[in-house]
């Protein structure tokens, strides 16, 4: 069983280092806001979630698994913690930009979404405004009730 906790100062350096390697925005992980958990499986690290929440939007920003961990089907379930965690928080719209993991989030009901139509909180971002390319591909999740 996979759980997951607040990403401490180490641990936020050696999430930078993976986003850096896979060519993901790792400028601004330290802002304030930006919410970094550690996924694990007892005490080995399998992953990385991170977002921004907006009182009920969301930018999700990053979704890591651990090289010697991917192929193994953690992507789903740390995808699983993070929507927990959002929904925990109140997030009812949640928005990401992605130019390699369309695929995998549309197969989790995300939806293309035109870029220019997020709300302003989440498009003055620094990951909208200076970092993801203009090609990056925009998605939405609207969070189901419980």
């Amino acid at each position: 069983m996979l759980n997951s906790k607040s990403a401490n100062e180490s641990d936020k350096a050696h999430i930078a280092s993976l986003l850096k390697a896979d060519k993901l925005c790792f400028n601004d992980i330290n802002n304030d806001g930006v919410s970094l958990f550690v996924v694990d499986k007892g005490d080995e690290p399998i992953g990385y979630f991170g977002f921004e929440i907006f009182n009920e939007d969301a930018l999700f920003r990053s979704l890591l698994v651990q090289p010697e961990h991917r192929g193994k089907g953690y992507g789903e379930q740390i995808w699983q913690l993070a929507l927990s965690e959002m929904q925990q928080q109140g997030v009812k719209n949640i928005y990401l930009l992605t130019n390699t993991a369309a695929d995998f989030f549309g197969k989790h009901a995300f939806t293309v979404f035109d870029r220019a139509s997020v709300p302003d909180q989440i498009a003055r971002t620094s990951e909208f405004a200076e970092f993801c390319p203009d090609d990056s591909i925009c998605m939405h999740y609207k969070v189901k009730t419980q």
